[in-house]
């Protein structure tokens, strides 16, 4: 992807560790602020997964929260596989490619953990198990026009992930092309823009080290239609199903806005004034150039808080943002 020629008059930069991770295209979080109210192509580097062989579909059926028999030819879910204590191996959004096969995108750094993790029950089913990330690019787009841009790419592929952000995974092959036609209505943003936009959508991703540490409750997954309650058995699905049921939930997931410029490490622990830990980071991003935004998980009777520090730092100011979705009761 020839993102320089797409952007000719922008400064790009890439990570110095990942060749195909785009940071910026000049811009700051100081900049963020003024890209909320415009049409913004960000790139949002992303890993992908195809299962194919005629059991692909039954076996993940047996694995996964969603229920496969919902995918249509042109249609995503989002899904979860989890260990048989019911903790998160990784997360997805799923669908058919052109040939009819499974497609999984997650982030990056799970893709490993996720196949062998697969692979370790698929050894009776015919399916094959690939990474096949460089053969595609993912993009979000955002803003006031950001829907028809994104029926214009592709309507079959995208998909909304919060108000007003769609998501798109182009092949690799055909990209350009595609982002070409539509990129003088477009202002591009880099990896940090995304970071924060998948905050505010309110879905924490699930890292290499983040994975089998969460619950379905604690990140929120059953109000963001992630499981089904009424599909059969598969992985971990008996101790969802006993805390859908019958449990109570003591931890949620929150938005908070942070009046700090340092981000906090994934499953760093949150304090309050009183000394207490009352949660954990989930993810977190940076807002503009004086404030963070990060997902939280905290005691829901603690949820109310006005101050938190994290590591050493002194108690930082904090303002609680609206979830775009309804919590379950």
């Amino acid at each position: 992807m020839d993102w320089q020629q797409l952007f000719p008059t922008h400064s790009i930069g890439i990570d110095s560790q990942n060749s195909a991770l785009v940071t910026s295209f000049g811009e700051s979080p100081i900049d963020y602020l003024a890209l909320d109210h415009k049409t913004v192509v960000s790139t949002n580097h992303r890993g992908f997964i195809k299962l194919c062989g005629p059991d692909s579909e039954k076996f993940l059926q047996g694995q996964v929260t969603c229920d496969l028999n919902k995918l249509g030819s042109d249609s995503f879910l989002n899904g979860a596989h989890l260990t048989p204590k019911g903790r998160i191996i990784f997360l997805f959004s799923i669908n058919r490619d052109s040939q009819g096969d499974l497609l999984l995108e997650t982030h990056p750094s799970v893709v490993e953990l996720a196949i062998a993790s697969f692979k370790k029950y698929s050894v009776f089913f015919k399916t094959e198990i690939t990474e096949v990330t460089d053969q595609f690019i993912s993009i979000l787009i955002s803003g006031p026009e950001a829907a028809s841009i994104s029926d214009s790419i592709n309507p079959h592929k995208s998909r909304p992930i919060g108000t007003g952000t769609y998501s798109l995974s182009l092949h690799a092959d055909y990209a350009q092309t595609c982002l070409s036609n539509v990129c003088a209505d477009l202002i591009p943003a880099g990896q940090g823009y995304s970071d924060l936009l998948r905050i505010r959508s309110g879905a924490a991703d699930v890292t290499a080290e983040s994975s089998d540490t969460f619950i379905i409750q604690m990140i929120n997954l059953d109000a963001q239609n992630y499981i089904s309650f009424k599909k059969g058995c598969y992985t971990g699905q008996e101790i969802v199903a006993r805390a859908h049921y019958r449990g109570t939930v003591k931890r949620r997931m929150y938005i908070l806005k942070l009046a700090t410029s340092t981000l906090p490490t994934i499953g760093e622990g949150l304090i309050n004034s009183e000394g207490k830990v009352i949660g954990t980071v989930a993810d977190a991003a940076l807002a503009s150039d004086k404030s963070i935004e990060i997902l939280a998980i905290l005691a829901i009777k603690s949820a109310d808080c006005a101050q938190l520090r994290f590591a050493d730092r002194d108690l930082i100011d904090l303002s609680q943002v609206p979830l775009p979705y309804e919590m379950p009761e």
